[in-house]
């Protein structure tokens, strides 16, 4: 499957265990040849890689959207019922500063961990040089300043990951553990 094999090549490492996977984006009607039940494919690769307690869900929403239509939103929440391993990272925020504010701190939908919004990279700014806008544009946008600045920016959204995998890896690591020993002890007799 051509869709499967991109997903694989386009995760990347962060270091340590943390690796990302960039999923698709959910697909409803077939365009261009794409299997009629290009729904159903897309949904069961994205529940493959969601469903596991050990892995962090990052909700990626632009700031354009309606957070309560998000289908992604659903989804996580059917694997994720307490939230704990769920965060929704609001791009674009640059874009769409209307009514922000309100979509991140509204208790409309229940994202476990909250949001964080950041501002993209724009053109070929490099990651320093979009840092100092995303901070200039938080700090100062008559609309984004007045959001809690512990749910701005890149940087805090980088904190909150090591946060969460770490309370992620100490709430699975005697699991972990007890699964290795049952399979060594299953090998060496």
């Amino acid at each position: 499957m051509l869709l499967f094999s991109s997903i694989l090549n386009s995760s990347i490492s962060l270091g340590g265990n943390l690796t990302m996977v960039d999923l698709p984006g959910i697909t409803r009607v077939p365009v261009h040849g794409q299997p009629e039940n290009i729904y159903d494919q897309i949904k069961d690769i994205i529940m493959e890689y969601i469903r596991p307690e050990e892995r962090i869900i990052l909700n990626v929403l632009s700031s354009t959207v309606d957070f309560t239509t998000c289908e992604s939103i659903r989804m996580s929440q059917s694997v994720d019922k307490t939230g704990l391993r769920t965060l929704a990272v609001v791009t674009k925020a640059d874009k769409s500063p209307e009514g922000l504010l309100e979509k991140v701190t509204a208790d409309d939908v229940n994202i476990g961990l909250g949001y964080v919004c950041v501002r993209n990279r724009i053109g070929d700014e490099s990651y320093e040089e979009a840092r100092i806008e995303e901070e200039r544009l938080f700090e100062s946008h008559p609309m984004l300043s007045k959001i809690d600045k512990s749910i701005v920016g890149v940087p805090v959204l980088a904190q909150r990951l090591v946060q969460v995998q770490g309370m992620i890896i100490s709430k699975t690591l005697s699991e972990i553990v007890k699964k290795i020993t049952e399979k060594l002890t299953y090998k060496l007799t």
